[in-house]
């Protein structure tokens, strides 16, 4: 599943061996793949132009270009990008392909069908995507305890569903949500508002310390190269339903919380305070 220590890796693997070079061309065998532009329009406005940087922005890769646009690609849940040599093998699920200068192309694959690319502007992208509304970054030096703190002070809503809510903390997925909140021993159905400072400096840590752990290992997917993390073999609780908790061996409990499946060691994250069930946030994608 694509999160952000994915997206994170893929963007510093697109740094190391695409930031530099031109497009010469591309292909859309999905057409849905494609948003904000037609297919035809997609591949005309892509063709000679430069890779000047890459960076992230929640789960969205952004390859600023050297004509003021940016190309946008987002994997949803499953979508993976490689980079391959010019003429190689295209599993079925390839969606688009983007030919490089040097014999080489990058492969954006996604068996559900549901990654997506999109070039534009620069401001008129940023707009689209709703960029702006996006909360503070997880993983930024400047994401401390005391903005932890600011942001869920008057959120009545299950800390699950404040903490996968984009518009107040970006780049939060549901896995590591779940993990964050067994590393800090708070029960994913408290209120937000309710946690006191010590459980915040707790929580702040063990979002740091997964997201951290999942860069270090390199995801769970393959990287650009195509080369396997190995975070998937460091999850503690997530997708666990009934196996022992690490910690204490208590069967891990399992919930939708906000639609969104959730999983928590009841001994290790008691209840206090729990919320009532939320509806489930809207993605900005």
């Amino acid at each position: 599943m694509a999160e952000v220590p994915e997206v994170e890796i893929i963007v510093r693997d697109l740094k190391q061996a695409v930031v530099g070079r031109h497009f010469v061309d591309a292909e859309v065998l999905v057409p849905a793949a494609v948003r904000f532009a037609s297919p035809p329009d997609f591949i005309q406005n892509l063709r000679g132009r430069k890779v000047l940087n890459a960076e992230r922005r929640a789960k969205f890769m952004l390859l600023t270009l050297d004509d003021g646009q940016t190309l946008a690609l987002h994997f949803m849940l499953w979508g993976e990008l490689q980079l391959r040599p010019s003429g190689s093998e295209r599993p079925p699920a390839t969606l688009v392909v983007l030919s490089l200068e040097g014999n080489e192309e990058l492969q954006l694959t996604d068996t559900l069908g549901y990654a997506r690319v999109a070039l534009g502007p620069t401001a008129m992208l940023a707009s689209q995507l709703k960029l702006e509304e996006l909360g503070p970054e997880a993983l930024d030096e400047a994401f401390t305890p005391t903005v932890l703190a600011k942001l869920l002070r008057r959120r009545r809503s299950a800390l699950k569903t404040v903490l996968l809510n984009q518009r107040v903390l970006a780049g939060l997925g549901n896995r590591d949500a779940d993990e964050s909140m067994w590393a800090a021993g708070i029960d994913p159905r408290r209120l937000a508002s309710s946690l006191s400072p010590s459980e915040i400096v707790r929580l702040h840590r063990g979002i740091r310390d997964v997201l951290e752990e999942g860069l270090r290992l390199r995801g769970t997917q393959r990287d650009l190269f195509g080369v396997q993390g190995q975070a998937k073999h460091r999850r503690n609780i997530f997708g666990k339903t009934g196996a022992p908790c690490p910690r204490c061996a208590t069967p891990v409990s399992h919930l939708r919380i906000g639609g969104r499946n959730t999983h928590w060691c009841a001994h290790c994250q008691p209840a206090d305070g729990v919320a009532p069930e939320a509806p489930a946030q809207t993605s900005l994608l």
